[in-house]
């Protein structure tokens, strides 16, 4: 092996070789090295076990230490169950880092990383709407669904709208008892305010989603369609919302009255909407879909590129509820010049 060569270098040389589709003789002659020599690094490379002393450790591969400094950093300051690795994934992606979920879990397996110096941180009717699956914008299908809490020896009835193409949270409205179809009506009136292309109202079968109701919808220009029944699937998107809420209400302390409980759903909507990001959407939130807004392709850092990150992380909430957690990630590249 040649000792005017680094492992670096040789790794490139061997790559530009296979690009240009040089033969060992051709790369020899170029690099003023023995034609042997370059057909030994590539048979170091093809064995493996040898791969590491000529070529030395792939880097390229391996996130860079601000990057997993930050994996750790946010399971410390957001140590929830409910706040998994496919979360903290989308979290550091929606902030610009290229990362999955495999890698995340695989950091926080590791032993806990020292902080960078790179870094700081900081405190229908019965038949399924055409396009029910895949909406072709906002406010052209909607979700509606009523789900009960409990908050002592209070049995209170929730209601919820959600749009079915960004699963912005429209409305959720409490009350101390179930809601008739009047009253359902009235809450579609107020929502549907500034809704523009409204086709498709989705329910259940409940007994408030009946012929009326659907005749209300009708007359206003929108086709209701309705699951059959026990298909939750139909309406999936607003029962995955209310199994979310019901995980945080759990363990929220929430004063019994129904304009407190009112206020809180208010803060869940808040944080659903502008904080939470869908891996469904693209990790946008549900507020950057509805609004049309792209997120920025996410950048690899590698620990040996030319491009040094540096990176801040504080755990904030919505309205001092500490389960409506979310990590306020800023990363700022920082271009490592070579003289």
């Amino acid at each position: 092996m040649d000792p005017r060569y680094t492992p670096k270098e040789r790794a490139e040389i061997l790559q530009l070789m296979r690009l240009r589709c040089w033969s060992a003789k051709q790369t020899a002659a170029r690099f003023v090295v023995q034609t042997n020599t370059i057909r030994n690094w590539r048979r170091a490379v093809r064995e493996k076990h040898r791969a590491q002393d000529v070529v030395g450790a792939p880097p390229w591969n391996k996130l860079h230490a601000g990057v997993r400094w930050l994996v750790d950093e946010i399971r410390s300051l957001c140590p929830e169950r409910e706040f998994g690795t496919r979360t903290i994934a989308r979290h550091i992606m929606k902030a610009g880092v290229q990362i999955s979920r495999a890698s995340v879990l695989r950091i926080l397996e590791e032993e806990r990383r020292p902080h960078p110096p790179a870094c700081t941180s900081s405190n229908e009717s019965d038949r399924t709407a055409p396009e029910h699956f895949q909406p072709p914008g906002p406010d052209h299908i909607w979700h509606m669904d009523l789900t009960v809490l409990k908050v002592l020896w209070l049995r209170l009835e929730v209601a919820g709208i959600m749009d079915g193409f960004s699963r912005k949270i429209l409305t959720l409205r409490v009350s101390n008892s179930t809601p008739n179809t009047n009253q359902l009506l009235a809450l579609i009136d107020e929502v549907s305010g500034q809704a523009g292309l409204l086709r498709y109202f989705v329910t259940d079968r409940g007994g408030q989603f009946q012929r009326r109701f659907r005749n209300e919808l009708k007359n206003r220009g929108i086709e209701h369609a309705r699951g059959r029944a026990r298909t939750w699937q139909f309406n999936a998107k607003i029962e995955r919302l209310f199994w979310s809420l019901k995980s945080w209400w759990r363990v929220s302390l929430i004063v019994p009255r129904v304009e407190a409980i009112q206020a809180r759903l208010d803060a869940y909507v808040t944080w659903h909407n502008r904080f939470r990001p869908h891996a469904a959407l693209g990790i946008r939130t549900p507020v950057e879909a509805f609004m049309g807004s792209s997120v920025a392709e996410p950048l690899r850092y590698a620990e040996a590129g030319e491009i040094e990150p540096v990176i801040r992380v504080e755990r904030r909430n919505v309205r001092g509820d500490p389960r409506l957690l979310f990590p306020d990630i800023r990363v700022r590249p920082k271009l490592d010049f070579v003289a």
